[in-house]
């Protein structure tokens, strides 16, 4: 009884203390940019079908400041209801992503506010018994963070292929 599936988002996030946005943020063509159409609609139409205060988290990877333009939208497209704005991204490693959810190496939350910091940790409480990491940041710095995993990441990829390509070459 605690999972249930629906196509109609009021339904969705009827008595919900938090929406997360994990929506896709696909490289435009000609600029390389992060397309964020698919990150703003979302939080767009959350915003508008939120009926009390509630926590909009993004876990999509976006670049920093995408955080307080969602922000913007959702206090234009409801001024009238208390939404507080958190990133908290994800660390999933291809091939691990199920077992990389149910015990991450660290929970990274970008908050502004203590009513959206107090949602996140009694959401993540269950990790935190289990002794993973709980990070609170500003909403920047955990954008950042992802993109700075990534490029780490990215950088011991290339460092081992190189390595690869000298010991097939020394012999």
């Amino acid at each position: 009884g605690r999972l249930t599936f629906t196509t109609e988002l009021k339904d969705a996030i009827h008595g919900a203390d938090a929406v997360f946005l994990a929506v896709g943020t696909p490289t435009r063509r000609g600029d390389g940019h992060a397309d964020l159409t698919y990150v703003f609609a979302a939080a767009e139409q959350v915003a508008r079908a939120a009926e009390g205060p509630l926590v909009l988290v993004t876990k999509s990877t976006v670049p920093v400041g995408t955080g307080r333009q969602i922000e913007k939208i959702v206090r234009e497209a409801r001024p009238d209801v208390q939404i507080d704005v958190a990133s908290n991204p994800e660390f999933l490693r291809e091939g691990n992503a199920i077992g990389d959810f149910m015990r991450p190496d660290r929970v990274v939350i970008g908050v502004e506010s203590e009513r959206a910091l107090a949602v996140l940790k009694r959401l993540y409480r269950p990790l935190y018994l289990i002794e993973t990491p709980v990070v609170a940041t500003s909403i920047e710095t955990a954008e950042l963070t992802k993109y700075a995993a990534n490029a780490f990441l990215a950088v011991k990829i290339t460092f081992i292929n190189q390595m690869a390509d000298l010991c097939e070459k020394a012999g």
